[in-house]
């Protein structure tokens, strides 16, 4: 299920470690029933995929505001 931006955003960085973590898997596993036609919502990798881009986006976000803080 994909987190709003929010809550996302009120996360830690390890946190979004390992919430990336559970959505790669989450992707590969996708992309396995994909690939031996199994996958009934062709839609939810699509979906996945850019639930790991918000979690990579807000994750970069974040060490950049901490290198700006830390400097």
């Amino acid at each position: 299920m994909a987190k709003a931006l929010k809550d996302l955003r009120s996360m830690t960085v390890d946190e979004l470690r390992g919430h990336e973590n559970e959505l790669r898997e989450e992707v590969a596993k996708l992309q396995m029933q994909r690939y031996s036609r199994r996958l009934d919502k062709s839609s939810e990798l699509g979906e996945r995929k850019k639930d790991l881009a918000r979690v990579l986006t807000v994750r970069t976000e974040k060490r950049r505001d901490e290198a700006q803080g830390a400097g």
